[in-house]
């Protein structure tokens, strides 16, 4: 069981770390990481996976929207609107080659 948080166990505040399985889950984190670092980058694609009900690996092309939706606001809150825009892109554009 995780850290109590209030009346919340951080366990199930915090999605666990899910392994980089996949080559959306790949192309997620190397899109992310070098704005965010590898560490915030994989809790992203835990975010990502916890919303989708699925692990990394399961992840593929029709889980681009809810990567999208998911990370929006995140994104927004620590790399600002524009930057945001374009990352989100680059994550659909990588999605599209």
């Amino acid at each position: 069981m995780g850290a109590v948080v209030g009346a919340v166990t951080r366990a199930s505040v915090v999605p666990p770390v899910q392994p980089i399985d996949g080559p959306f889950a790949e192309r997620v984190v190397n899109v992310l990481t070098p704005l965010l670092g590898p560490h915030t980058a994989k809790r992203a694609l835990a975010m990502i996976c916890k919303r989708a009900g699925k692990d990394a690996a399961e992840l593929g092309p029709d889980d681009l929207q809810l990567a999208q939706t998911t990370l929006r606001p995140m994104l927004r809150t620590l790399i600002g609107n524009e930057v945001t825009i374009r990352v989100l892109a680059d994550l659909e554009a990588e999605e599209a080659s």
